[in-house]
């Protein structure tokens, strides 16, 4: 089932429009199309990044900030590692993770 949409009128820069239409015509796509798909992309984007500042700042988990970007545990591992920073593993992570396992695994 489609998602419902709404209508959201902006005023951006003339350069920004010009951009548009040059990636609707190399994607051959209507400027619509490509400005929903640029919006879509930076918000996931945005909400990676802010997941990964609050989980480098120490204010959630892994697996916390994993759900906020709408990604994989391992999507976020691999985000901290391409930024050279190091996955903090505390206690808690690790009786959360076995915990899981542990649902996992018994219930087959």
């Amino acid at each position: 089932m489609a998602e419902a949409t709404r209508q959201l009128s902006i005023r951006i820069p003339q350069s920004l429009v010009e951009e548009l239409e040059r990636i609707a015509t190399e994607e051959q796509a209507d400027r619509t199309s490509v400005a929903r798909k640029l919006l879509t992309e930076g918000i996931h984007r945005w909400r990676l990044e802010h997941a990964l500042r609050l989980y480098q700042q120490g204010q959630i988990t892994k697996e916390r900030a994993a759900e906020m970007a709408g990604v994989s545990i391992y999507d976020i591992l691999d985000e901290l590692r391409q930024q050279g920073t190091v996955a903090q593993y505390s206690l808690e992570e690790l009786h959360e993770d076995l915990a899981l396992l542990q649902q996992r695994y018994s219930s087959k």
